[in-house]
């Protein structure tokens, strides 16, 4: 290994960039957050519920007809890049836009064309929602566009543009969809998406347009011939994408037949102060950590050393935010939301679990991705999702949304069986031996403030649930302590000024 590689494998570099993405990402979280809390105020559940529905709909149309160019461009981008080569980057940059602006028509023309049927996947026999769901083909194509340029921004390392489009798309997204929910209520909702992801696009254009003018050849063999490389990496991480899409779709229509839009609007928020607010660290290493696997996937030693230093890091860093959200849940959907999102809490409880576990899967599960063995990644994902699905469905018709949320937990476990069983004999990924002494005393404080908040008032909630955050954070920064000359040199500042 060379002198540079211990340094970048550092747990310093794993804190670093997940310092930067994760203040880039709790800027986002924050925007949205005033968003959901004025969205829960003129929509309500039922408000909610319809959102997720349309949500659904366009990340179903995506993931079926985006051909994986926005990753695959990453990556070629990412070598073109590597090698200076500015015209033949110029050029590529056009074959991505071309790529990306047909495959936005043929979005369009899929919402379309799939909008009775979706109808009636949702709606039943609404003959009017057809033509709502039809109205979503301006926003896809938007989605479609933009794709396209955050993959270039990313291929071409323009990290600092990439963080920028994030906080003023949610600050668009926010200034856009308030005053039209205060307006119009639930009638505005699909004219805020439409409205909200255009001036999201022309955001991403304002960043890339300056450094490579938008061109596009629409009618050119040669653009098509480029970019069918892209398709064949490409077209197995959309069958992921496409199947993952699926299967929620199935999951929320079978939700909302089972109850209501108002209950699955209660899903939508559970999973969203869980996985969304409490994913903050997944999302913010994702940025630093796939390029650094990918740069030691021949050397196994040195791939484990990477996954399991990630694995340190989640662990250490989402274990007390996740006690803190169980701890302060009903407080945080009053503040966020209303009163009558509150029966969203029990399930939000259960999604710790979830997202435990998550921290653990999916830096292991991105063994395949650096490998480039898309069948195998393919594979390990639809089992996932099919076995999600079903899990899912099952535990919410016997118990309801704890049901729900008790489905999702299983799936984590289920899939860190499978990822760790089928991984460590495939690419020989072990854990290292002081991982368990990490995991298991995080996990059982997680497990314990989970218990108290499910089943204990609001007293003894506080009453144990504040140690044991405490003995959470405790753990981590004495961890980090020992591991990181950040923290250490942070406490040596810290000392100095007390005296």
């Amino acid at each position: 290994m060379s002198t540079k590689e211990p340094k970048e494998a550092s747990f310093d570099h794993v804190l670093k960039y997940t310092g930067i993405f994760g203040g880039v990402q709790g800027l986002t979280i924050l925007m949205s957050a005033v968003r959901n809390k004025f969205a829960s105020l003129f929509l309500g559940t039922a408000g909610f519920g319809l959102m997720a529905i349309y949500t659904t709909i366009s990340d179903f149309i995506q993931s079926a007809t985006n051909m994986g160019i926005p990753m695959a461009s990453v990556q070629h981008l990412a070598e073109l890049f590597e090698s200076g080569d500015e015209a033949r980057i110029r050029h590529f940059v056009g074959v991505v836009r071309t790529w990306s602006f047909w495959t936005a028509m043929l979005a369009a023309v899929l919402t379309l064309a799939t909008a009775p049927l979706l109808s009636h996947l949702y709606f039943e026999a609404d003959t009017g929602s057809t033509l709502d769901i039809m109205l979503l083909a301006p926003m896809v194509v938007a989605l479609m566009i933009a794709a396209g340029e955050i993959s270039v921004l990313k291929g071409l390392r323009h990290l600092k543009r990439v963080a920028l489009i994030s906080v003023l798309s949610a600050l668009c997204t926010l200034c856009l969809t308030v005053p039209i929910f205060w307006a119009m209520g639930m009638r505005g909702i699909l004219l805020s998406l439409n409205i909200s992801t255009w001036a999201v696009t022309l955001v991403h254009l304002m960043f890339t347009t300056p450094l490579y003018p938008w061109r596009i050849s629409l009618p050119s063999r040669e653009v098509f011939r480029e970019g069918w490389p892209l398709l064949r990496i490409g077209i197995p991480y959309v069958l992921t994408a496409f199947v993952g899409t699926v299967c929620m779709l199935l999951q929320n229509a079978y939700l909302k037949r089972e109850s209501s839009e108002e209950t699955l609007g209660l899903y939508r928020v559970a999973y969203t102060l869980m996985i969304g607010y409490g994913g903050i660290i997944y999302s913010a290493f994702e940025s630093d950590f796939f390029p650094r696997l990918s740069s030691v996937n021949n050397d196994m030693t040195a791939r484990n050393k990477v996954i399991n230093q990630q694995i340190h890091a989640s662990i250490l860093l989402v274990s007390p935010m996740l006690i803190a959200l169980l701890v302060f849940l009903p407080v945080i959907i009053l503040i966020l939301f209303k009163d009558t999102f509150l029966p969203a809490a029990d399930m939000a409880v259960l999604l710790s679990q979830y997202m435990f576990f998550r921290g653990i899967t999916t830096p292991i599960s991105y063994t395949a991705l650096a490998r480039g063995e898309s069948r195998l990644y393919l594979l390990m994902e639809v089992i996932y999702d099919l076995f999600a699905l079903a899990t899912v469905c099952l535990c919410f018709h016997y118990l309801g949304l704890l049901g729900a949320g008790l489905g999702l937990a299983l799936s984590a476990i289920f899939d860190l069986v499978l990822i760790r069983s089928c991984y460590g004999v495939h690419f020989h990924f072990r854990f290292t031996k002081d991982i368990f002494r990490l995991i298991i005393p995080q996990w059982l404080l997680l497990t314990t403030a989970m218990f108290t908040c499910l089943y204990l008032d609001s007293v003894w909630r506080y009453a144990l649930g504040i140690p044991l955050l405490m003995a959470s954070c405790v753990y981590s920064f004495r961890y980090l302590s020992r591991e990181s000359e950040l923290v250490q040199k942070l406490q040596k500042k810290l000392h100095l000024c007390r005296k």
